[in-house]
């Protein structure tokens, strides 16, 4: 049975065996930073650990299954989560607290870093550079394709096509930001809490899980042994999706095929933001 809570004050060699498989996971997704007195940045232990600790003892995980569910066997001839986990040779009791983890890590908000105001300027001067075909002394600003800048204000709206006023907005834009010193406020970039979608969450579920079984070889070997399904890491990972509840599709509790699919997608993807909780 799961402890019931974590000793935050002094070091316990068994609390720290039970997060065995989190700890590598947590360092590689939620790592600390130091920057050095030369401005050299560089990884060091992620305090990830000992916060999901001080969450798991105040009851604060935001995870929505029971330990009860988790080694329940199974009734039918669907393979049980408990029956993969054995089979594959994992502990069962320290794979416990690593779902948890990675279902709170990959369930919360996350912070997202909007773009500077410089940045959005220099976005626009792009857009508009991108677009000149020409410019001459005699007819102006000539644009590949039509453009047209608008403002909105609460019943108002201006807008701007005329391109030799948009090349001339950007023109004092590039010159302007030339000038702005590294402290401006132009530069500093404000933060906002955003919800991952469902296929990005499941696609970082799968990617946390993939990247544990990467740095234990001994339970990859085990699903090279034939063609058992028992020993597929994919489905055992699927089975966990519809487990936890970031999914309502029961197709990710029979078969992996839909994980497959997301995997492939996710895999160009790049998440903009940074985890509210984990940091």
């Amino acid at each position: 049975m799961p402890i019931e809570r974590f000793n935050i004050e002094c070091y316990s060699k068994y609390e720290s065996d039970l997060l065995e498989y989190l700890f590598p996971v947590a360092d590689k997704f939620a790592p600390d930073i130091v920057i050095c007195e030369n401005g050299t940045a560089y990884k060091v232990e992620s305090q990830a650990p000992y916060i999901f600790m001080r969450r798991y003892s105040s009851g604060n995980l935001n995870v929505h299954f029971q330990y009860e569910d988790y080694i329940k066997t199974s009734s039918d001839n669907n393979e049980s989560i408990i029956a993969i986990i054995n089979a594959l040779g994992i502990d069962a009791e320290k794979f416990w607290y690593l779902l948890l983890f990675i279902s709170d890590y990959v369930s919360g908000n996350t912070m997202k870093c909007n773009a500077t105001p410089k940045e959005e300027i220099e976005q626009m001067i792009a857009f508009i550079e991108q677009n000149e075909e020409s410019i001459s002394a005699l007819s102006g600003v000539k644009t590949k394709q039509e453009m047209k800048l608008s403002l909105h204000i609460k019943g108002k709206t201006l807008n701007i096509s005329n391109p030799d006023t948009l090349w001339a907005i950007s023109a004092f834009c590039k010159h302007g930001l030339s000038l702005v010193d590294e402290n401006s406020k132009l530069n500093a970039g404000s933060i906002s809490v955003a919800d991952m979608t469902d296929t990005v969450q499941i696609g970082l579920f799968a990617d946390m899980f993939r990247y544990f079984f990467n740095i234990y070889p001994q339970f990859k070997s085990k699903r090279k042994r034939g063609n058992n399904p028992t020993k597929s890491l994919l489905r055992l990972i699927s089975k966990l999706v519809y487990f936890t509840k970031l999914t309502a599709n029961a197709d990710y509790d029979s078969d992996d095929e839909n994980l497959k699919g997301i995997i492939k997608s996710y895999s160009n993807q790049k998440i903009e933001t940074i985890n509210a909780i984990y940091g």
